[in-house]
């Protein structure tokens, strides 16, 4: 028997495939908006021109011009969330569970760079509230319980862990927010954000950390 699509079939496969293309694009181009402008200064109309889409379908997918932010916002935290979620469900010890915590990091922030700079200007423009309302603040208190476990083993250094946690995900993620300043420093290369140069931040960092926390280093 031959299918033919209906007026019944038909709109909830079109919806459903237009949906698929339409919100990656619009958060794409959103993340783009709210990393050079920040969340006050930026336009829906730039981030539709940008999507190539028409300025409704924000606001029929996200609602309001603060639920796609916080859209970009989670997008861009969870893949950090996640990184810390499968180096700990390993059962590593501390000291191989916070290395590939980082190096998971340090590959999440790789592949969507504006990341870090969202969440600086965040900081910097909004107070920290909306980081606050979706409860980002639990990565650090999550990298630090596996501080304070690193402590107690012995194999890390006394230090005050919550802000070692800070350090470290500050040490990971202030590279990308500095980039463009970082391309004028003499020697250091006109593109501190590709592939080499990259590779060469995740392995100076998880050297940094490891020298930086192990116990008697």
């Amino acid at each position: 028997m031959r299918y033919t699509a209906t007026a019944e079939n038909r709109p909830h496969r079109t919806q459903t495939r237009d949906r698929e293309v339409t919100v990656p694009a619009i958060l794409d181009a959103a993340e783009i908006e709210f990393a050079t402008k920040g969340f006050a200064a930026a336009r829906t109309e730039s981030i539709a021109t940008r999507a190539n889409v028409v300025k409704g379908l924000i606001f029929h997918y996200f609602k309001s011009k603060e639920g796609l932010y916080e859209a970009v916002l989670m997008r861009a935290y969870q893949p950090l969330s996640e990184a810390l979620d499968k180096s700990l469900e390993k059962n590593l010890n501390a000291t191989d569970a916070l290395l590939s915590f980082i190096e998971r990091l340090l590959a999440a922030m790789t592949e969507h760079p504006l990341s870090p700079v969202i969440f600086m200007l965040e900081s910097i423009q909004g107070g920290g509230e909306h980081f606050r309302k979706l409860g980002m603040p639990s990565l650090y208190s999550r990298v630090e319980v596996l501080l304070k476990k690193g402590i107690a083993s012995g194999e890390f250094r006394e230090m005050d862990p919550g802000h070692g946690a800070i350090n470290i995900i500050g040490l990971c993620g202030f590279y990308f927010c500095a980039a463009n300043n970082l391309s004028h420093i003499p020697g250091r290369g006109r593109n501190p954000l590709n592939r080499q140069s990259l590779a060469r931040h995740t392995a100076e960092v998880m050297a940094f950390v490891r020298k930086g926390t192990t116990s008697g280093s």
